[in-house]
């Protein structure tokens, strides 16, 4: 099976399970292994998040037990995954800021790489700017 129909098979199975589904529950009844079904999710979410309202969330169940997955299109319903996916992206994009900060010190930059480096932190610290005026100056970590 290609990518694209994974793809469109999750989509499917996910409309067909609004009360949520684990990894678990599509490696028994699609026959994927966790990793398929992580790369597929992952594929999901990015083509859901190009042009739609909807997109593939997921809960916490318990510890130790398997995130449960849904479709959602309202915020409301889907606060908790939002506010742990923010959360996230603030984190790594202040560790990638930090990494890149070293790399642009460390390289060159007339090279390929200490000119990358350069844009990367460049980015990576105007949106953390952004962000901290947003939250009166607290830093992300």
């Amino acid at each position: 099976m290609r990518g694209a129909e994974k793809v469109g098979r999750l989509f499917d199975y996910a409309a067909d399970k609004p009360e949520g589904f684990t990894y678990r529950d599509v490696e028994k009844e699609l026959g994927w292994d966790r990793k398929m079904f992580f790369a597929t999710a992952r594929k999901l979410r990015v083509l859901l998040g190009n042009d739609d309202r909807i997109n593939l969330v997921c809960d916490p169940q318990g510890t130790r037990q398997p995130w449960l997955y849904r479709l959602s299109g309202d915020v409301d319903g889907a606060r908790g995954w939002v506010a742990n996916r923010l959360g996230d992206a603030e984190t790594r994009i202040g560790t990638m800021q930090s990494v890149c900060a070293t790399l642009e010190r460390a390289t060159d930059g007339r090279t390929s790489d200490g000119r990358r480096a350069r844009v990367m932190n460049k980015g990576l610290t105007r949106i953390i700017e952004d962000l901290a005026e947003l939250t009166h100056g607290s830093p992300l970590f």
